[in-house]
């Protein structure tokens, strides 16, 4: 028709928008900030969700957002009536401050609570762990308000597990569900250390909201010191981590499990031709005043790291018997006794991969009677017999290596946890779950989701990391609807070239949700959307899988079109 116009239009947000709307989380923060709505042309909360959806998509910095939300479908994703124009990195930059002056974790506690009660989780344990977030540039510390730096997070130099530590960091915490849902975390200060950030988070998981006497604390090895455990012994926290080795109780325990050999076979943790097996062997051991739980462990498989120490210390063990024998095999005895001590006493010390032995051997030299002979009176030749040891080096046995093996792939778990509730078997597979929490740090500092973070004050940048954490919980809860949908239908999806995926993840569903376009047709006034005929059918099924249909991308459901 005349005066028609045709063009396609970006609308990647909408499944994010519904998703920040199901949590309330724009009506969370407006609750929980000071502001004025007569001051606000947009409320804090819509400001920030604006941001969590950009960092669902792509995230920019924020003199960026505006542009974003240029090619964006405005109303088909914010209540509130706003143009791009209104995201400004003025006004986001404002409602970050006024979100920096109110307790985040708590932010992040009340939209985790409204997500488990709409997916109704099943939450028997939670995992926690920390990772850094490197920063580059000058960071000029003189510039900060005094104030900021006695409320808010510092960004300095830390262990860094990027393995860069000449880069300034801040730090992120995650406690997650088993299945991977992030039910609370937090930004701190790149120096904070993970022992006294386990015992923060300890206080904060006793006065959440769930039921602390009936969820197992799961954590690495930096939550066991004396003080940690005396805490959570008296705020009655069930725990299950790994027993580090800065305590000699862990060597103690494996060296005990390799005498007693009373191993008791879990198979595989997972499915798979390649999955390892594990064997554990218990123990009741005391420990900072109280009986626990030890379970030794061993896997059938070692890591490619190990590995490559194996035939490090294999090279360097050869290299030092090639030079002891070398020594050694310089030494003389005047009788066959010494040299079957010495022999004896070399052999009793050697405990290494390689073997070695050694046999004595006799030496006969002839040599003539010292001093000048007598002129016509030949003197006799003396005989003299010396005894000296032959060494050889030996490659290590099969059985030896697997030994080896077996004993680097040995930890210890330590919990609280009674045997009655969680047997060797499951304390071992709750720990292993452990993984969950580093799926969604990997998540997290996926270049494409969190790049460089633009911001000079630190109350801005915690702000901001805030923000991102709550971008996370977005995309776990799309994920876990659709593993639970694809569960309960026992069915998988396709994307692109992998087929009948099970278990997809967070970014690829992000990615296909992100592909879709819709068809704008503009005459008179009037504007109507349409989905491309050429649509994928697989992205269609996503958005069934987790709740909705094509309409949240075709009809406003804030207000009619004009």
């Amino acid at each position: 028709p005349a005066g028609q116009k045709l063009f396609f239009h970006e609308v990647q947000g909408c499944g994010k928008s519904d998703l920040c709307s199901e949590l309330q989380i724009a009506r969370t923060i407006n609750n929980m900030v000071t502001w004025d709505e007569k001051q606000w042309k947009v409320s804090p909360g819509t400001l920030i969700t604006a941001l969590v959806i950009n960092a669902l998509v792509e995230r920019q910095p924020l003199y960026n957002v505006q542009h974003f939300y240029e090619a964006m479908d405005m109303p088909l994703l914010f209540e509130e009536g706003i143009q791009a124009n209104d995201l400004n990195d003025d006004a986001l930059g404002r409602a970050l401050d006024r979100l920096a002056k109110v307790d985040c974790r708590q932010l992040l506690g009340t939209v985790a609570c409204q997500a488990a009660r709409i997916e109704d989780m099943d939450i028997s344990s939670v995992h926690t762990d920390t990772t850094s977030f490197s920063v580059y540039g000058e960071y000029d510390t003189k510039a900060i308000e005094e104030a900021d730096k006695n409320m808010h997070i510092e960004i300095v130099r830390g262990f860094n597990k990027d393995h860069q530590p000449h880069l300034k960091q801040l730090k992120f915490g995650l406690m997650v569900t088993n299945e991977g849902f992030p039910i609370s975390g937090d930004v701190t200060s790149g120096n904070q250390s993970d022992n006294v950030w386990n015992s923060k988070i300890i206080d904060e998981f006793h006065v959440s909201f769930l039921e602390t006497w009936d969820v197992s604390y799961v954590a690495d090895s930096a939550l066991i010191t004396e003080e940690n455990v005396r805490l959570m012994d008296a705020k009655k926290v069930r725990f299950i981590s790994r027993l580090p080795g800065r305590f000699n109780l862990e060597q103690e325990l494996i060296e005990r499990a390799w005498k007693e050999v009373k191993w008791r076979s879990c198979g595989p943790m997972v499915k798979g031709k390649k999955a390892a097996t594990y064997w554990t062997q218990p123990f009741q051991v005391e420990f900072v005043d109280k009986i626990y739980r030890f379970i030794v462990v061993r896997s059938s498989s070692l890591d490619k790291a190990k590995e490559r120490t194996l035939q490090r210390q294999l090279d360097r063990e050869k290299e030092t018997l090639e030079k002891l024998i070398k020594t050694l095999s310089k030494e003389e005895f005047q009788c066959k006794p010494d040299a079957e001590a010495r022999l004896k006493a070399i052999l009793k010390d050697h405990d290494m991969l390689h073997a070695l032995s050694g046999q004595v051997v006799e030496n006969v030299s002839v040599k003539r009677k010292p001093g000048r002979p007598r002129k016509n009176h030949p003197e006799p030749l003396l005989e003299t017999i010396t005894y000296g040891i032959e060494w050889t080096i030996h490659p290590p046995t099969e059985q030896k290596l697997e030994d080896w093996r077996q004993r680097k792939t040995a930890f210890v778990l330590i919990t609280s946890v009674s045997e009655a509730l969680y047997d060797d078997y499951d304390v071992l597979k709750e720990y292993k779950k452990q993984i969950n929490v580093e799926v969604r740090f990997r998540f997290l500092k996926d270049p494409m989701f969190v790049n460089a973070i633009y911001l000079k004050t630190p109350r801005r940048v915690e702000a901001l990391g805030y923000v991102i954490l709550l971008a996370v919980m977005i995309a776990s809860l799309l994920e876990l609807r659709i593993r639970n949908a694809l569960d309960r239908e026992k069915s998988t999806i396709s994307a692109g070239s992998r087929k009948n995926v099970q278990r997809p993840t967070a970014r690829l569903l992000l990615n296909m949700l992100n592909s879709i376009l819709v068809v704008y047709l503009d005459y008179n006034g009037h504007t109507e959307r349409h989905f491309p005929h050429d649509i994928n059918p697989e992205v269609l099924r996503v958005l069934e899988l987790a709740g909705y249909d094509r309409r949240i991308y075709t009809e406003n459901p804030y207000k009619k079109l004009l």
